[in-house]
C-alpha cells in the first residue's frame, strides 16, 4: 500500500480579503490564477491589462463594488499593489486584531 502524506494543515486554503471600510473583497490567489495573470504581468502596465487582471482576481461582484468606491488613481493603485502582493504570495497582509476595551 502506498504512504500518504496529509498536507492539509501546511495548506492555507482560505481566500485572502481586504478590507475598505464596510466592503470586503475576496481575492482569488489559486495558483491557476496566477499562471493566467503573469503574461500581462510582463512589460507596460495598460488599463486593459489591469482591468482584465483585475477581472480575473476579483469575483463580478466584488469588481462591481470596486467601482462602486470610485477610489482615486492613488487609492486604486494601493488596493491593485496590495492584491497583487497577496496573490503572488509575497504579503500576508495584515492581520485582523479584536478590538479591546
Amino acid at each position: 500500500m502506498a504512504k500518504i502524506i496529509d498536507i492539509t494543515e501546511k495548506l492555507s486554503l482560505e481566500k485572502p480579503q481586504i478590507k475598505i471600510g464596510d466592503v470586503i473583497l475576496t481575492v482569488n490567489d489559486e495558483a491557476m490564477t496566477m499562471l493566467e495573470i503573469m503574461p500581462l504581468l510582463d512589460g507596460k502596465m495598460d488599463v486593459e491589462s489591469i482591468n482584465r487582471i483585475c477581472k480575473t482576481i476579483f469575483s463580478n461582484d466584488d469588481f462591481e463594488k470596486i467601482k462602486a468606491l470610485k477610489l482615486n488613481v492613488k487609492d486604486f493603485k494601493t488596493l491593485f499593489e496590495i492584491t497583487m502582493s497577496l496573490v503572488s504570495g509575497d504579503s500576508e497582509g495584515e492581520t485582523a486584531t479584536p478590538a479591546t476595551t
